[in-house]
């Protein structure tokens, strides 16, 4: 029965702490504060990734999170030709004269674990009064430790533009237990988009 108690003790606050985790944040920003020239009509997305279907689904949620702001898009998976990667002689090739303002690169960074040991930290000693059963349990929920385990995707996203090739923009961004690749993705591209809608790349 204690062994029980303890148990379930530790459940809640694993729920607490995971309900408690944004699913998605973005770190290390830069924005070039020097570069002027903003309002983006036309947007190159590329996803770079070890798979081809994860770099299509980068495109594909990018995109769509693009369009919603009236930007055009084209997606590299669609218009560089099968072997082709993209570089400034590829650019000028295929998209010079498409005159594509800025270029939007979402780049896979791995997975990691994040492992902490949770503690109540509290006295064994709780003097709750009348009630029994509080009494009888207090000690578990004050003194338990376990081990949690949290799943981090990691993702950097850089926005760069084509008259001189620089990056203009950058972050990297953490999703925590995310339950795919399509819901990590989606919910980067929201905060990305966002982001570079409040700078004013995109109107």
């Amino acid at each position: 029965m204690n062994n029980l108690i303890k148990l379930f003790s530790g459940f809640l606050l694993v729920i607490v702490i995971y309900s408690c985790s944004p699913s998605t944040e973005m770190t290390d920003i830069y924005v070039d504060e020097t570069f002027t020239s903003k309002g983006f009509n036309k947007i190159l997305v590329l996803g770079l990734a070890k798979d081809e279907w994860k770099r299509k689904v980068y495109e594909n949620e990018f995109r769509s999170q693009l369009i919603t702001y009236n930007v055009e898009v084209l997606m590299a998976w669609q218009e560089l030709p099968k072997g082709e990667q993209l570089n400034r002689e590829t650019f000028e090739k295929y998209f010079r004269e498409k005159n594509v303002d800025a270029i939007l690169v979402a780049i896979e960074g791995g997975e990691s674990m994040d492992k902490t040991l949770y503690s109540g930290g509290g006295s064994s000693h709780v003097y709750v009064g009348f009630y029994g059963f509080y009494a009888s349990t207090a000690s578990y929920y004050f003194n338990s430790e376990f081990l949690a385990e949290e799943k981090i995707v990691h993702m950097r996203t850089n926005l760069y533009e084509t008259t001189e090739g620089k990056i203009i923009w950058s972050a990297k961004s953490q999703s925590f237990e995310p339950s795919s690749t399509g819901e990590v993705v989606k919910a980067v591209s929201n905060k990305v988009v966002g982001e570079i809608f409040r700078q004013g790349y995109i109107n």
